[in-house]
């Protein structure tokens, strides 16, 4: 079993999927006990909304299963089909959005629709695409990915902005200091907002960074490796416990906690210093 992400819906209520042989579980944490239930195809994202209570898991090929009080139904978004596969899901304002290959990018409406948003940027020349969305509204929502591509779409339309550098970008946070964060390849940092960007300096640290998250006022950010904060000037390691070191990678934050997941690793803490594990056993369940 390899953990995968998770999503936070309150601070004593925490889902983070798994891949198994047969598919996706789907682990339950709830107030330090857990349960699971299963999902029959592979996982990419998770989002939640607490009231009402619903949680949303995404596959590669936009097949949506959604879980609420009331039971399970399955939602299909068309297009990975014939353009590649969804990379991330991300709730804005109360709104799921998608984001893929070849830059897709799709809406949910309350019918369980899914909207596309992307037509005029979908990419079909060569390979490029979408890995990572967020967005401080919906009039400026951000989307990052292939070969260091950002684009802003403001309710009407998407623009491309002039970014530093062709890495590939993997994860984004919409930060509470009003700057949007951006990680990817070779350890870069992108840091910035509407069409002024500029690439962190973080020394030596060329470790490719797959998470990032918000939390108490801090960046933080994760590799392989492990989780480190950035202090303005530098990168300071987390002691996430012996358990995280290696395979640290997806971070998030809400509700006062901070999660850190990795292949064979999951842990919180509640004030970025102090951390504590969730067992294998416990997170098996």
């Amino acid at each position: 079993m390899a953990f995968l992400e998770g999503v936070i819906v309150r601070p004593d209520l925490v889902f983070v999927s798994a891949l198994v042989d047969e598919g996706t579980k789907v682990i339950r944490w709830r107030d330090g006990a857990c349960a699971h239930f299963m999902i029959d195809w592979p996982t990419t994202s998770l989002t939640a909304c607490a009231d009402p209570l619903a949680l949303y898991s995404m596959g590669p090929e936009g097949d949506i299963h959604v879980f609420a009080p009331g039971g399970r139904r399955r939602e299909t978004i068309a297009g990975p089909d014939r353009h590649g596969p969804l990379r991330a899901m991300r709730m804005i304002e109360g709104i799921n959005y998608a984001v893929g290959m070849q830059r897709q990018v799709f809406r949910r409406h309350d019918s369980g629709a899914w909207e596309p948003l992307g037509a005029s940027i979908l990419n079909t020349d060569g390979i490029l695409g979408f890995n990572c969305l967020d967005g401080y509204s919906q009039q400026e929502i951000y989307a990052a990915g292939m070969a260091g591509e950002v684009w802003c779409f403001d309710g009407q339309q998407w623009q491309r902005l002039a970014t530093p550098g062709t890495l590939v970008l993997h994860r984004m946070v919409c930060a509470g200091d009003g700057l949007v964060y951006i990680v990817g390849q070779g350890g870069l940092i992108l840091a910035g907002r509407h069409a002024q960007w500029r690439v962190l300096d973080t020394g030596e640290q060329r470790q490719d960074l797959w998470g990032c998250a918000w939390f108490d006022g801090h960046l933080y950010v994760a590799s392989n490796r492990g989780v480190y904060r950035w202090t303005g000037t530098a990168l300071s390691p987390c002691d996430i416990g012996a358990s995280g070191l290696g395979c640290a990678s997806f971070l998030m934050a809400g509700h006062g906690m901070l999660w850190s997941i990795g292949q064979r690793h999951v842990a919180y803490s509640r004030d970025g210093e102090r951390w504590t594990g969730v067992t294998n056993d416990a997170a098996a369940c």
